[in-house]
């Protein structure tokens, strides 16, 4: 039987400084893909004109059963599961091409939101099986990482692809945090390791299960 096939995207370091340990996860990934998934990781600029026609050409080229896109939230201290990508363009800081939209839809004639497919709360729940410490997320927040969750779910909607897809927020890495300076050095961390774990924990379950589990939410 054929692999399953999963597309994973991170995003590249923001130009002001900061890095991005998503690409070391889809690194990571890459070394341990496994037979029951046909990973296809993509790389994606911060870049807020570059982000749609990415999300369509990866969809239309690879029609994946499984689409989950990654992106650093500094401070955070666990992996977050993102409920809702909303339809709000309104960036708090320039994309590394210092555009900065404010206050526009990321797609005129979409909805207000979409909700994630994946089974976050069956993902949270195995996640904190395995001690690694989670939270769902009810926003993605404006930035990039928010638009790349819309687009995806969007134009999976529109393209009318049973292809289940969300956004997974992960912390700093402990190196980049050791390289900071006041106050920023007390930021939280996460390990490379620990967090790619829990990018395969998330395709594994999204992979087994058909529909979410009814618990409670870990966090809000």
């Amino acid at each position: 039987m054929a692999a399953h096939k999963v597309v994973i995207t991170g995003y590249e370091p923001w130009k002001h400084g900061t890095e991005n340990p998503t690409l070391e996860i889809l690194d990571n990934l890459r070394k341990v893909n496994s037979a029951e998934a046909e990973l296809v990781t993509v790389r994606v600029p911060v870049d807020t004109t570059k982000i749609a026609p990415i999300v369509a050409k990866t969809l239309d080229e690879h029609k994946p059963e499984v689409w989950i896109s990654l992106g650093l939230y500094p401070g955070l201290s666990v992996i977050a599961l993102e409920r809702l990508g909303a339809n709000v363009l309104d960036y708090p800081i320039p994309d590394n091409e210092d555009h900065q939209p404010h206050s526009k839809p990321v797609f005129p004639d979409g909805p207000l939101a979409y909700p994630a497919t994946l089974p976050i709360k069956a993902i949270a729940a195995e996640l904190r099986q395995q001690g690694i410490p989670v939270k769902i997320s009810n926003t993605a927040s404006t930035y990039a990482c928010n638009q790349i969750m819309y687009t995806s779910l969007h134009l999976i909607a529109e393209k009318k692809l049973p292809t289940r897809g969300g956004f997974i927020h992960v912390p700093c890495s402990p190196r980049h945090v050791a390289g900071l300076t006041y106050p920023f050095q007390e930021y939280p961390s996460m390990s490379v390791d620990l967090m790619t774990e829990a990018v395969q924990t998330a395709i594994s379950v999204t992979l087994a299960r058909k529909s979410d589990i009814e618990a409670p939410p870990p966090g809000y």
